[in-house]
């Protein structure tokens, strides 16, 4: 009888453990992993760079991924919508580059592209998103 119970007590801890470990690895509810791929392209002699930013949490090869996931989590994942707004003065020289973000945000297809004069214009907007 005795052993009957120490088995069910360990069933039982065994149980709860797992409960537990699960719990405290998944997502908060509603927090459905980001998976984003930036590109950036430039004019002239062609120049593209690349980099995967996860959300949800903040990871991949980003170089300031938390900060990324933050600034992209103000305008849900669309960084056209992105007013960073860095106190930076830019030249007026025209140099375009575009910036394209594609994957998922929170279990959405996304995909958004949009150009910028130069380089500084497209960060003070989008701040280290684009920060490749």
């Amino acid at each position: 009888m005795l052993k009957q119970i120490r088995r069910v007590l360990l069933a039982t801890a065994l149980i709860a453990g797992a409960a537990v470990t699960s719990a405290t690895t998944a997502p908060a509810q509603g927090e459905l992993p980001s998976v984003l791929h930036l590109s950036l392209s430039t004019e002239g002699p062609s120049v593209q760079r690349t980099t995967l930013l996860e959300c949800h949490p903040a990871g991949g090869t980003h170089k300031f991924a938390q900060k990324a996931c933050t600034d992209l989590e103000l305008v849900q994942g669309d960084f056209r919508q992105m007013r960073v707004n860095l106190a930076r003065a830019c030249t007026l020289e025209y140099l375009p580059v575009t910036a394209k973000l594609e994957g998922k945000w929170r279990g959405e297809v996304v995909s958004y592209t949009k150009s910028y004069p130069n380089a500084c214009a497209m960060q003070n907007e989008t701040g280290v998103l684009f920060d490749l």
